[in-house]
């Protein structure tokens, strides 16, 4: 690929001391210079590509901590209910799909996702009749925006054998009348694989590599040039995911660099993946297994994320936690002794003090030098769980774009006391807490500029509201950029080859179409990404 060198622009190379420098060369897949430009033009010749930032910015290529590519990808063949604000424009939306269905790669399923009662006319969850009305000749699966509930029809009901004398899972909910006894069609938490679990995929290893590179066509055009992901949920073979993955890579057809959260959800799984003598940190720059990843409660929106107290907005219910005790410590040990870093989805105070007090068993009788827990969310949090998270050196994995749906409910769910310690960034950034950036995508937009967007305004993407949602966490741009370059880097133990534009790290850049640190930063969510390059190699240009 020869050299190339990029200069007069806004160069931030995301080091401490918030250096920048004139101009930086890139040679292969490695960074070469960063420094004064007429000291680069020394190392150049008539070769070498040259690239005017004419004041535009340029920074590390950004690593979403958390994501579901492949989901992504699988969600575009579903029906799409983001932003349906009734139920019957979800009917609507399902008599549109099926009238235009050409690919049906869940065979004679219906398959959706993105729904949100919160937003709904009718302030009710959808039911069984709801969709059979539209639909009942198929069964139907449809998602909430939040994962953790879905709604299905009387076909899909049948099919799978719930009924009124179905009992619940553990870990989960199946509603029912309370007249009738009934199922209503409205599944949470463990037990959606009751159903989901029985829908058919096309898994050919040709079809998974297909959605793969789709979704990382869509994500270069974000910027993203790393990617952490939780693909193995959402076929029925992990071991054909990582196959998928191998391939591409061998091929040299990924144009971004994977990190593989792997979800094995019980111990049987897990036992059967360990087999592999696979240890975090294996693979190479391309694609790299990273932690186990494990679902410890629900969602703030489906009121299943599992809190010390009931919700404010309905005394009944405390949420889920989705494993007991002695089974997740069991989870842990396994993982934890067999080389595998841990990173657990919780939402929930009760779950947060659940999984810290399980780091701090293995960190007291199974000390590893640099274990690196992590935790996904950590939302609704308290002074107990910052003083946990600093103690035992957690990394929170934090999504800034849910603020702008979650705004507009979580006072509601957790009433205005505990909302003094939930979505905190800036005091625990003040407390020594590491945080890196994600998405959560398809749950929100992968977009890296939206969330730090978010982080710094606390506004939604319309500008509400009027100075900020609890204005006071809101963080610095610079702390706001570090969250999807140095930090995501950091939790994956890549902070020494990716996250900065430095000597000798790998040449994976971004380059904004505006200086990000002159805009008002009620613009920034304005800014584009005219460039990704991917180990010296530009893989978008806009």
């Amino acid at each position: 690929m020869g050299k190339s060198l990029f200069y007069n622009g806004s160069i931030l190379t995301m080091e401490d001391d918030k250096k920048s420098v004139e101009a930086v060369i890139v040679e292969n897949d490695k960074i070469i210079f960063c420094g004064d430009y007429n000291e680069g033009l020394k190392l150049i010749d008539d070769s070498t590509k040259q690239i005017n930032l004419d004041g535009r910015t340029l920074l590390p290529g950004f690593n979403d901590s958390h994501m579901h590519l492949l989901n992504y990808s699988l969600s575009k063949l579903k029906v799409n209910f983001v932003g349906a604000n009734s139920i019957l424009d979800m009917q609507s939306r399902m008599k549109d799909y099926v009238e235009r269905e050409s690919i049906r790669i869940f065979e004679d399923w219906v398959v959706g996702f993105g729904w949100n009662h919160v937003n709904f006319e009718e302030k009710r969850l959808p039911s069984k009749e709801d969709i059979d009305k539209v639909i009942s000749d198929r069964p139907v699966y449809l998602s909430r925006a939040c994962g953790h509930i879905c709604v299905v029809n009387s076909k899909a009901l049948e099919l799978v054998g719930i009924n009124k004398d179905a009992q619940d899972p553990e870990g989960g909910r199946i509603d029912k009348d309370p007249e009738t006894g009934e199922p209503t069609g409205i599944l949470r938490e463990n037990a959606l694989f009751l159903v989901y679990d029985k829908i058919p995929i096309n898994e050919e290893i040709e079809n998974i590599k297909k959605l793969i590179k789709a979704g990382i066509k869509d994500a270069s055009k974000a910027g993203l040039t790393s990617i952490q992901t939780d693909d193995f949920s959402h076929v029925k073979s992990y071991e054909k995911v990582i196959e998928a993955y191998t391939q591409l890579k061998n091929n040299n057809q990924l144009n971004a660099r994977i990190n593989l959260q792997m979800l094995l959800k019980d111990k049987e799984v897990l036992n059967d993946f360990l087999k592999r003598k696979i240890k975090t940190g294996d693979g190479d720059e391309n694609v790299r297994f990273g932690p186990l990843k494990i679902l410890a409660d629900g969602s703030l929106g489906s009121r299943t994320a599992a809190l010390e107290e009931p919700y404010n907005d309905d005394k009944t219910t405390d949420g889920v936690l989705i494993y007991k005790n002695d089974e997740i410590k069991e989870m842990f040990e396994l993982a934890h002794t067999n080389g595998l870093q841990l990173a657990v989805h919780a939402i929930g105070d009760r779950c947060m003090n659940q999984i810290l007090d399980m780091y701090r068993y293995l960190k007291d009788n199974y000390p590893k030098e640099d274990p690196r827990f992590r935790m996904i969310h950590s939302q609704i949090a308290s002074e107990q769980i910052f003083e946990k998270f600093k103690e035992l050196d957690v990394i929170a994995d934090i999504q800034p774009i849910f603020m702008r749906t979650d705004m507009y409910m979580a006072e509601d769910r957790v009433g205005t006391e505990r909302m003094k310690t939930s979505y905190a960034w800036k005091t625990m950034m003040e407390k020594g807490i590491r945080l890196s950036g994600g998405s959560d995508c398809p749950i929100e937009q992968f977009d890296p500029i939206l969330g730090i967007y978010t982080a710094v305004n606390r506004l939604d993407l319309n500008g509400n509201p009027n100075g900020g949602w609890y204005a006071d966490e809101s963080i610095e741009l610079y702390d706001a950029l570090k969250l999807y370059t140095t930090n995501s880097a950091y939790s994956t133990y890549e902070e020494d080859t990716k996250g900065k534009i430095k000597q000798g790290m790998l040449a994976d850049l971004v380059v904004l179409s505006e200086d990000i640190t002159k805009v008002k930063k009620e613009n920034i969510k304005d800014i584009q990404v005219d460039m990704t390059i991917l180990g010296g190699k530009i893989v978008f240009t806009r």
